[in-house]
């Protein structure tokens, strides 16, 4: 596992030590100097099976050869190239909360933006608070299954719920196909089908994705956490909502604050108009 990243050691040296302690074999770049980083990163990210990329505010450093381009920037693409030829590498990039996104130098947003725009199969973008819950995620990432291909379908609306509240689900689908394209997945439990890779892939198909709940708040909640992270985080390309019916009030503190993710709880007979005009602000853009 390659470490890159610049400045902020303490972050880094944080993390490296979580991800020590968590028995993964970790190559720093810490401690090279500009002139000396890019051999060392080429000969790094050959080593290992993924690499860690971390964003602080600073565009800076900057390549000895090269003033317009971070080593930050150059490390990013080559941990591209080698993606493109290794199909089991893996790449994940963190934007540590605490760097603050308001002081990000001009330059280096930019290259925060063109991070998000090339995020691909095996990547992840992270914004976890801190080094062990992103360590959390580089298992996940790290879990290598063989590729099954789904039977999916392009849709506007992908509405999962759990087993647990099949006959409500089934009135909101009603309600709403009327109206709206919308495909619909209800988890069985202890089935063997590997739910979150189906949803990955039938929400790659999709403008919204929905986790409804009422009496499986218990599961909603950690499953809209582990789906999010699959299909990219705060990149991912279609947004979540996350809508629980207020009866029970056990469900009123299962909400999941995110990038990307809309999370409410509301009265039952509100939620398909609620998932309705959800899926309108999407569509205008303003999700």
């Amino acid at each position: 596992m390659s470490l890159c990243g610049e400045n902020q050691n303490s972050l880094r040296d944080e993390l490296s030590s979580v991800l020590d302690s968590a028995g993964m074999n970790v190559l720093s770049t810490n401690a090279y100097s500009p002139e000396t980083l890019v051999k060392v990163t080429e000969e790094n990210i050959l080593k290992a099976n993924c690499s860690i990329h971390i964003i602080f505010p600073e565009y800076a450093p900057l390549l000895t050869t090269d003033n317009t381009n971070s080593i930050s920037r150059f490390q990013f693409f080559e941990a591209k190239r080698k993606l493109a030829s290794d199909p089991d590498f893996r790449i994940i990039v963190w934007l540590p909360p605490s760097t603050g996104i308001t002081n990000v130098e001009t330059k280096q947003l930019d290259f925060i933006n063109e991070v998000r725009n090339n995020i691909s199969k095996n990547m992840i973008f992270s914004n976890a608070e801190t080094p062990i819950q992103l360590t959390d995620d580089i298992r996940s990432l790290l879990e290598f299954k063989d590729d099954v291909e789904f039977d999916t379908n392009l849709t506007d609306i992908f509405l999962i719920s759990n087993q647990l509240d099949e006959s409500e689900a089934n009135e909101i689908m009603d309600m709403l196909s009327d109206i709206v394209p919308v495909e619909r997945l209800s988890i069985v439990q202890d089935s063997d089908m590997d739910y979150s890779e189906y949803c990955t892939q039938q929400i790659g198909k999709s403008k919204l994705a929905v986790v409804y709940f009422k009496e499986s708040g218990e599961w909603a909640l950690p499953f809209t956490q582990q789906v999010w992270k699959k299909i990219g985080g705060a990149s991912s390309h279609t947004p979540i909502l996350l809508i629980g019916d207020e009866d029970p009030e056990r469900n009123f503190n299962k909400k999941f604050k995110a990038p990307k993710v809309m999370s409410l709880i509301i009265a039952g007979e509100l939620i398909p108009l609620e998932i309705k005009m959800s899926y309108d602000k999407v569509m205008e853009g303003k999700a």
